[in-house]
This record gives structure tokens, C-alpha cells and sequence, in this order.
């Protein structure tokens, strides 16, 4: 659903799958739609680990990553969906 161009604001050693987190309540794919299916099955296979970028609002999430930044554009993803991957271990997380 995001067409991330070369411009994308993440090195290229960055996970496959791309979370951002706004305010620690909302959580939408950044980057892996096609791994979106899998990652919503409890037993799904997946690129791991997942990264989730948090922010504050999403100013500071369209300051960090363009202005062309929408979360029209991001699948949101279910906050259970957000815990099970940090209780299975699957998640990195970095707060901006």
C-alpha cells in the first residue's frame, strides 16, 4: 500500500518489515505490505525481527520520514497484534 522510493529514510540494514508507532496507541505498516498477511497469523512466517519506530504525533513521524508521509497510505495494524509480536520477541523498538 506505501510506495517507499529510493529515498526511503532507513539504511539499507533495516528489517523488512517497517513499523511506526504514533503516541504508543496506533500502530500502522510502514514498509512489508507483503508480508502483511503472514504477520497478522499467530503462527504466520514472517522476515523477523519487526521494526516499530515510535512518535510522538504524526508531525514528528512526517518530520522524520518526508513529508509525503500518510497514514492513508500505512495498513494499520491492531494494537494485540502490536503486543504479541513484543511478547513473542519479535520486535525491535525505537523511540524518536
Amino acid at each position: 500500500m506505501n510506495d517507499l522510493s529510493d529515498t526511503t529514510p532507513f539504511d539499507e540494514g533495516t528489517p523488512d518489515i517497517v513499523l511506526v508507532g504514533i503516541d504508543q496507541k496506533s500502530y500502522y505498516m510502514y514498509k512489508g505490505d507483503e508480508f502483511l498477511n503472514q504477520l497478522l497469523l499467530v503462527d504466520g512466517a514472517f522476515p523477523k525481527p519487526v521494526l516499530c519506530k515510535h512518535f510522538q504525533s504524526i508531525f514528528d513521524a512526517r518530520m522524520a520520514l518526508g513529508d509525503d508521509f500518510s497514514l492513508v497510505s500505512c495498513w494499520g495494524i491492531h494494537p494485540e497484534i502490536f503486543e504479541r509480536l513484543r511478547n513473542d520477541g519479535c520486535l525491535i523498538e525505537e523511540n524518536l
